[in-house]
């Protein structure tokens, strides 16, 4: 395989040793400025070779809101060298899932 798909709370564990893991934002500037998981660098999609220097050196874990673009990021990363993990669903499939636990509490 390319790259690693994990669960968010598998990248946020893998993410806080720092000295190996950097934690990437790949959504738009704007929707990184509305939230973003602690920690996470902004690095859009669309500019993303702009952000290589940062990651030398570095595993990369990459998200966005859905799983689309940040799956695009992983491909790119990887052909470009670097070890990747994509965060799978993007971070709204938690959320839903958050909300959905939430509503099946509610109801009991």
């Amino acid at each position: 395989m390319e790259f690693e798909n994990i669960s968010l709370k598998e990248g946020i564990r893998l993410s806080r040793d720092k000295q190996h893991y950097i934690l990437m934002d790949v959504r738009e500037e704007d929707r990184y400025k509305e939230g973003h998981l602690e920690d996470a660098l902004s690095c859009p999609y669309g500019i993303l070779k702009d952000c290589y220097e940062q990651m030398i050196g570095k595993k990369i874990i990459v998200y966005c809101d859905f799983g689309g673009q940040s799956m695009m990021a992983a491909r790119h990363l990887r052909k470009d060298g670097f070890e990747v993990y994509n965060i799978i669903g993007g971070v709204y499939y938690y959320m839903e899932e958050k909300v959905k636990n939430q509503m099946k509490t509610k109801r009991k």
